[in-house]
Protein backbone atom coordinates (compact mmCIF):
# COMPACT_ATOMS: atom_id res chain seq x y z
CA UNK A 1 0.00 0.00 0.00
CA UNK A 2 1.42 3.52 -0.53
CA UNK A 3 0.90 4.60 2.98
CA UNK A 4 3.29 2.33 3.81
CA UNK A 5 5.77 3.91 1.63
CA UNK A 6 6.77 6.72 3.28
CA UNK A 7 7.30 4.68 6.27
CA UNK A 8 10.47 3.20 4.26
CA UNK A 9 13.42 4.87 4.50
CA UNK A 10 15.03 3.50 1.59
CA UNK A 11 11.64 4.36 -0.57
CA UNK A 12 12.33 7.65 0.75
CA UNK A 13 16.06 8.32 -0.30
CA UNK A 14 15.10 6.66 -3.85
CA UNK A 15 11.71 9.41 -4.25
CA UNK A 16 14.37 12.25 -3.07
CA UNK A 17 16.78 10.92 -5.44
CA UNK A 18 14.59 10.72 -8.50
CA UNK A 19 13.63 14.24 -7.99
CA UNK A 20 16.73 15.79 -7.29
CA UNK A 21 18.32 14.03 -10.56
CA UNK A 22 15.70 14.12 -12.85
CA UNK A 23 14.85 17.49 -13.37
CA UNK A 24 18.90 17.89 -13.34
CA UNK A 25 19.60 15.08 -16.02
CA UNK A 26 16.70 16.57 -17.97
CA UNK A 27 18.12 20.20 -18.10
CA UNK A 28 21.74 19.11 -18.93
CA UNK A 29 20.10 16.99 -22.06
CA UNK A 30 18.33 20.20 -23.43
CA UNK A 31 21.77 21.33 -24.81
CA UNK A 32 23.36 17.41 -25.14
CA UNK A 33 20.43 16.86 -27.54
CA UNK A 34 20.87 20.54 -29.24
CA UNK A 35 24.82 20.01 -29.61
CA UNK A 36 24.30 16.55 -30.86
CA UNK A 37 26.04 14.91 -27.83
CA UNK A 38 23.48 12.03 -26.91
CA UNK A 39 25.95 9.49 -27.87
CA UNK A 40 29.04 11.35 -26.03
CA UNK A 41 26.96 10.87 -22.52
CA UNK A 42 26.24 7.17 -23.08
CA UNK A 43 29.48 6.55 -23.90
CA UNK A 44 31.08 8.20 -20.49
CA UNK A 45 28.39 6.15 -18.38
CA UNK A 46 29.68 2.89 -20.06
CA UNK A 47 33.52 3.91 -20.06
CA UNK A 48 32.66 4.28 -16.17
CA UNK A 49 33.07 0.63 -16.00
CA UNK A 50 37.25 1.17 -16.72
CA UNK A 51 37.06 3.71 -13.97
CA UNK A 52 36.01 1.69 -11.41
CA UNK A 53 37.92 -0.95 -12.63
CA UNK A 54 41.15 0.95 -12.08
CA UNK A 55 40.21 1.78 -9.08
CA UNK A 56 39.83 -1.44 -7.32
CA UNK A 57 42.97 -2.65 -9.46
CA UNK A 58 45.26 0.11 -7.73
CA UNK A 59 43.23 -1.00 -4.46
CA UNK A 60 44.70 -4.14 -4.95
CA UNK A 61 48.17 -3.28 -5.87
CA UNK A 62 48.72 -0.31 -3.89
CA UNK A 63 48.48 0.36 0.32
CA UNK A 64 46.28 3.22 -0.61
CA UNK A 65 43.13 3.57 0.49
CA UNK A 66 41.08 4.26 -2.87
CA UNK A 67 37.61 5.05 -3.21
CA UNK A 68 36.74 3.54 -6.52
CA UNK A 69 34.09 5.71 -7.11
CA UNK A 70 36.66 9.00 -7.17
CA UNK A 71 38.81 7.15 -9.28
CA UNK A 72 36.11 6.58 -11.79
CA UNK A 73 34.98 10.41 -11.48
CA UNK A 74 38.34 10.93 -12.25
CA UNK A 75 38.80 8.64 -15.03
CA UNK A 76 35.29 9.93 -16.65
CA UNK A 77 36.14 14.04 -16.32
CA UNK A 78 40.01 12.99 -17.75
CA UNK A 79 38.23 10.83 -20.72
CA UNK A 80 35.76 14.15 -21.46
CA UNK A 81 38.40 16.05 -21.44
CA UNK A 82 40.25 14.02 -24.27
CA UNK A 83 37.49 13.37 -26.23
CA UNK A 84 36.78 17.06 -26.18
CA UNK A 85 40.30 17.60 -26.80
CA UNK A 86 40.68 15.26 -29.88
CA UNK A 87 37.07 16.84 -31.48
CA UNK A 88 38.92 20.23 -31.40
CA UNK A 89 42.36 18.97 -33.02
CA UNK A 90 41.23 16.18 -35.05
CA UNK A 91 39.89 15.54 -38.49
CA UNK A 92 37.91 12.16 -37.04
CA UNK A 93 34.30 12.56 -37.04
CA UNK A 94 32.83 12.86 -33.24
CA UNK A 95 31.02 9.92 -33.64
CA UNK A 96 33.89 7.96 -34.76
CA UNK A 97 35.87 9.10 -31.69
CA UNK A 98 32.90 8.69 -29.28
CA UNK A 99 32.88 5.12 -30.65
CA UNK A 100 36.97 4.58 -29.96
CA UNK A 101 36.00 5.69 -26.66
CA UNK A 102 32.99 3.56 -25.97
CA UNK A 103 34.56 0.34 -26.88
CA UNK A 104 37.73 0.85 -26.07
CA UNK A 105 37.15 1.89 -22.09
CA UNK A 106 34.14 -0.66 -22.01
CA UNK A 107 36.91 -3.23 -22.89
CA UNK A 108 39.65 -2.65 -21.06
CA UNK A 109 37.52 -2.26 -18.41
CA UNK A 110 36.19 -6.00 -18.59
CA UNK A 111 39.37 -7.08 -18.89
CA UNK A 112 40.46 -5.75 -15.58
CA UNK A 113 37.11 -6.74 -14.32
CA UNK A 114 37.72 -10.44 -15.12
CA UNK A 115 41.47 -10.02 -13.93
CA UNK A 116 39.98 -8.93 -10.66
CA UNK A 117 37.51 -11.60 -10.50
CA UNK A 118 34.25 -9.07 -8.84
CA UNK A 119 31.96 -9.69 -11.72
CA UNK A 120 29.62 -8.44 -9.87
CA UNK A 121 30.60 -4.74 -10.73
CA UNK A 122 29.82 -4.90 -14.27
CA UNK A 123 26.07 -5.73 -12.99
CA UNK A 124 26.27 -3.06 -10.64
CA UNK A 125 27.53 -0.46 -13.36
CA UNK A 126 25.17 -1.33 -15.43
CA UNK A 127 21.85 -1.33 -13.78
CA UNK A 128 23.18 0.54 -10.87
CA UNK A 129 21.64 0.28 -7.58
CA UNK A 130 18.55 2.95 -6.57
CA UNK A 131 17.63 1.69 -3.54
CA UNK A 132 21.13 2.08 -2.04
CA UNK A 133 20.99 5.90 -1.96
CA UNK A 134 22.11 7.08 1.56
CA UNK A 135 21.68 10.96 3.21
CA UNK A 136 25.00 11.28 2.19
CA UNK A 137 24.18 10.34 -1.32
CA UNK A 138 21.59 12.65 -1.46
CA UNK A 139 23.56 15.61 -0.68
CA UNK A 140 26.35 14.76 -3.33
CA UNK A 141 23.01 14.56 -5.49
CA UNK A 142 22.03 18.10 -4.66
CA UNK A 143 25.71 19.66 -4.38
CA UNK A 144 25.71 18.37 -8.59
CA UNK A 145 22.09 19.45 -9.17
CA UNK A 146 22.86 22.81 -7.73
CA UNK A 147 26.37 22.81 -9.45
CA UNK A 148 25.17 21.74 -12.85
CA UNK A 149 22.15 24.20 -12.87
CA UNK A 150 24.19 26.89 -12.04
CA UNK A 151 26.86 26.47 -14.57
CA UNK A 152 24.17 26.26 -17.55
CA UNK A 153 22.10 28.96 -16.49
CA UNK A 154 25.06 31.40 -15.97
CA UNK A 155 26.56 30.79 -18.97
CA UNK A 156 22.78 30.08 -20.57
CA UNK A 157 23.22 33.16 -23.29
CA UNK A 158 26.84 31.36 -24.39
CA UNK A 159 25.72 28.13 -24.71
CA UNK A 160 22.60 29.29 -26.80
CA UNK A 161 24.57 31.35 -29.33
CA UNK A 162 27.43 28.62 -29.43
CA UNK A 163 24.82 26.11 -30.44
CA UNK A 164 22.49 28.39 -33.13
CA UNK A 165 25.21 30.57 -34.09
CA UNK A 166 29.08 29.72 -33.17
CA UNK A 167 30.41 32.19 -35.95
CA UNK A 168 28.58 35.07 -34.25
CA UNK A 169 29.99 34.02 -30.83
CA UNK A 170 33.30 34.11 -31.47
CA UNK A 171 32.94 37.18 -33.07
CA UNK A 172 31.50 38.37 -29.65
CA UNK A 173 34.20 37.31 -28.39
CA UNK A 174 32.73 34.01 -26.40
CA UNK A 175 35.46 31.30 -25.86
CA UNK A 176 33.57 28.22 -26.82
CA UNK A 177 36.10 25.81 -26.67
CA UNK A 178 36.52 26.57 -22.75
CA UNK A 179 32.81 25.89 -22.30
CA UNK A 180 33.06 23.25 -24.53
CA UNK A 181 35.75 21.93 -22.12
CA UNK A 182 33.52 23.09 -19.53
CA UNK A 183 30.34 21.20 -20.55
CA UNK A 184 32.23 17.66 -21.15
CA UNK A 185 33.35 18.10 -17.48
CA UNK A 186 29.53 18.35 -16.09
CA UNK A 187 28.57 15.65 -18.58
CA UNK A 188 30.92 13.74 -16.89
CA UNK A 189 30.55 14.54 -13.20
CA UNK A 190 26.37 13.78 -14.05
CA UNK A 191 26.69 10.42 -14.86
CA UNK A 192 29.17 9.38 -12.53
CA UNK A 193 27.00 10.26 -9.60
CA UNK A 194 23.70 9.48 -11.58
CA UNK A 195 25.50 6.01 -12.74
CA UNK A 196 24.39 4.88 -9.04
CA UNK A 197 20.73 5.21 -9.43
CA UNK A 198 20.24 4.19 -12.73
CA UNK A 199 23.68 2.56 -14.05
CA UNK A 200 24.97 2.87 -17.75
CA UNK A 201 22.17 1.51 -19.83
CA UNK A 202 19.64 3.75 -18.34
CA UNK A 203 21.14 6.74 -16.83
CA UNK A 204 21.19 8.23 -20.78
CA UNK A 205 17.07 7.95 -21.05
CA UNK A 206 17.32 10.60 -17.99
CA UNK A 207 19.27 13.00 -20.30
CA UNK A 208 17.91 12.25 -23.74
CA UNK A 209 14.01 11.67 -23.33
CA UNK A 210 12.71 14.34 -21.52
CA UNK A 211 14.37 17.43 -23.24
CA UNK A 212 12.81 14.95 -26.60
CA UNK A 213 9.39 15.14 -25.04
CA UNK A 214 9.74 18.35 -24.04
CA UNK A 215 10.37 19.65 -27.35
CA UNK A 216 7.04 18.57 -28.38
CA UNK A 217 5.12 20.88 -26.09
CA UNK A 218 7.73 23.65 -26.10
CA UNK A 219 7.15 26.62 -28.97
CA UNK A 220 10.60 28.24 -28.09
CA UNK A 221 14.12 27.55 -26.13
CA UNK A 222 13.02 29.47 -23.18
CA UNK A 223 9.59 27.15 -22.77
CA UNK A 224 12.24 24.20 -24.24
CA UNK A 225 13.84 24.76 -20.51
CA UNK A 226 11.09 24.72 -18.42
CA UNK A 227 9.51 22.07 -19.88
CA UNK A 228 12.28 19.71 -19.85
CA UNK A 229 12.79 19.85 -16.33
CA UNK A 230 9.30 19.26 -15.53
CA UNK A 231 8.96 16.61 -17.62
CA UNK A 232 12.06 14.77 -15.47
CA UNK A 233 10.74 15.50 -12.23
CA UNK A 234 7.34 14.11 -12.88
CA UNK A 235 8.66 10.95 -14.72
CA UNK A 236 11.56 10.33 -12.53
CA UNK A 237 9.18 10.53 -9.37
CA UNK A 238 5.93 8.82 -10.94
CA UNK A 239 8.38 6.12 -11.72
CA UNK A 240 9.53 5.14 -8.61
CA UNK A 241 5.80 5.64 -7.15
CA UNK A 242 4.45 3.42 -10.39
CA UNK A 243 7.41 0.66 -9.44
CA UNK A 244 6.35 0.63 -5.74
CA UNK A 245 2.76 0.24 -6.76
CA UNK A 246 3.11 -2.61 -9.01
CA UNK A 247 6.10 -4.52 -7.57
CA UNK A 248 8.50 -3.69 -10.79
CA UNK A 249 12.64 -2.81 -10.76
CA UNK A 250 12.50 1.18 -10.26
CA UNK A 251 14.82 2.32 -12.46
CA UNK A 252 13.40 0.32 -15.87
CA UNK A 253 9.70 1.87 -14.77
CA UNK A 254 11.80 5.31 -14.69
CA UNK A 255 12.70 4.66 -18.20
CA UNK A 256 9.60 3.51 -18.83
CA UNK A 257 7.45 6.46 -17.86
CA UNK A 258 9.79 9.27 -19.37
CA UNK A 259 9.11 7.15 -22.68
CA UNK A 260 5.53 6.82 -21.75
CA UNK A 261 5.13 10.70 -21.57
CA UNK A 262 7.24 10.92 -24.98
CA UNK A 263 4.67 8.57 -26.86
CA UNK A 264 1.65 10.41 -25.27
CA UNK A 265 2.91 13.80 -26.38
CA UNK A 266 3.94 12.72 -29.65
CA UNK A 267 0.34 10.98 -30.19
CA UNK A 268 -1.06 14.19 -29.22
CA UNK A 269 1.25 16.18 -31.55
CA UNK A 270 0.01 13.83 -34.24
CA UNK A 271 -3.57 14.24 -33.05
CA UNK A 272 -3.46 18.15 -33.54
CA UNK A 273 -1.55 17.88 -36.85
CA UNK A 274 -3.95 16.24 -38.35
CA UNK A 275 -7.27 17.84 -37.21
CA UNK A 276 -5.20 21.11 -38.49
CA UNK A 277 -5.19 19.54 -41.84
CA UNK A 278 -8.62 17.42 -41.98
CA UNK A 279 -10.54 20.25 -40.09
CA UNK A 280 -14.04 21.12 -40.88
CA UNK A 281 -14.03 23.60 -43.98
CA UNK A 282 -14.75 26.97 -43.45
CA UNK A 283 -18.31 28.12 -44.18
CA UNK A 284 -18.88 30.72 -47.27
CA UNK A 285 -21.31 34.08 -46.04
Amino acid sequence: MMSDFWQLEFMRNTLIAAAILGPTCALLGVFVTLRGMAFFSDALAHAAVTGVALGYLLREISPLTVNPMLFMFGFSVALATLMEWLFEKTKLRPDTLIALSFTGSVALGYVIISALGKFRLIDAILFGSIYANSTRDIFIQLALAVTVSGVLLWNLKAYALGILQPDLARVQGIRLEQLNYLFAIVIAATVTIGLKMLGALLLSALIVVPPAAARLAAGNFKQLLLWSPIIGLLAAAGGVLTSYSIDTPTGPTIVLVNVSVLLLLLFFRLAKNYAGRHGPPCRRK
